[in-house]
């Protein structure tokens, strides 16, 4: 953490959130009447943020207004500078209101919920009766963007080759990969399944997230013939495609953990195995408050704990 006395450069956050709207909008008239401020003073903002920042940001003609590659560059910046302020001062209005503590917003991918739920909300309110909790679920790319962009405070989510070096991460489990099939299918009768049996069967995965990333990888480096017929963004959705007896579907295991249908059955996925490395995730760069660590050491200590005992 940073000196609190150190100099901050000469801008303030009005000025950031000035040309972050212009950016969005594209057009000065119509930024400085969201802003419900005059053109001059929007321009004389704008000139601020060039003359600090060392640099032109935006090309302005008579009817648009363009971003420079610096302008560009700059922008996911200025967003999550905004972002975090957002949030901050939110939290600050909450303690001040409920005489106690602020926010914790945690992200997770839908398929994780299990190892959430209703052991992380009790355990928190245990410990922290105050604390207000937001639990945002969401892709596992969506994820990894907002923890890098402050609005989330960590997350649980998969591991792959898209996961940044700038966050930091703690391994929970593994993931298997298995297949779910119709219970009558010639194929779902053995207590696991080779990959190259599927070279022939229409598959359905997800679209969305690094399940199909994984498992197009995974058919590339041996070889396999996997024809990925169907790609759709909701689990009901793949197994709706299977009930039909139009597809087999592929994903993670814990996907799987509340299926209780007569219709379908759950085969592991083996030779060769393929599995995703389920973990919790935190940005390195962001300063969080010892309430949101405290939360943090919490949390890592009871996952750390269950994963003994399984």
């Amino acid at each position: 953490m940073s000196e609190p006395w150190r100099r901050l450069p000469a801008l303030s956050l009005k000025q950031i959130q000035y040309f972050v709207t212009l950016a969005q909008l594209r057009h000065f008239t119509d930024t400085a009447s969201r802003l419900a401020i005059s053109q001059p003073a929007l321009s004389s903002a704008l000139r601020q943020v060039e003359t600090v920042l060392g640099g032109k940001l935006v090309n302005r003609t008579a009817s648009a207004v363009t971003l420079t590659e610096l302008g560009t560059a700059i922008l996911p910046h200025a967003q999550r500078l905004l972002n975090v302020a957002h949030a901050t001062f939110d939290d600050m209005q909450r303690v001040m209101l409920a005489g106690g503590d602020g926010t914790l917003r945690i992200g997770l991918v839908p398929s994780v919920s299990n190892l959430l739920f209703p052991a992380v909300p009790r355990l928190l309110a245990q410990h922290f009766p105050r604390l207000r909790v937001e639990f945002h679920d969401q892709t596992n790319d969506s994820l990894l963007l907002q923890l890098e962009n402050g609005q989330i405070d960590f997350g649980i989510g998969a591991l792959d080759s898209s996961v940044p070096d700038r966050l930091e991460i703690y391994p929970l489990q593994e993931d298997p990969f298995v297949a779910v099939m119709r219970r009558d299918d010639p194929l779902a009768h053995p207590h696991h399944l080779p990959w190259r049996q599927l070279a022939n069967r229409d598959i359905a995965v997800f679209s969305k997230g690094n399940s199909s990333r994984l498992v197009s990888a995974l058919a590339e480096s041996h070889r396999l013939n996997l024809t990925a017929r169907y790609q759709v963004d909701f689990l009901e959705t793949l197994y709706g495609l299977v009930r039909s007896q139009l597809a087999v579907a592929i994903l993670p295991q814990l996907y799987t953990t509340h299926l209780n249908d007569e219709e379908l059955t759950v085969i592991p996925l083996q030779q060769p195995l393929l599995s995703r490395t389920v973990a919790l995730m935190r940005s390195a760069k962001q300063n969080h408050s010892p309430l949101i660590e405290n939360c943090f050491q919490l949390l890592r200590h009871d996952f750390q704990l269950r994963g003994k005992q399984t």
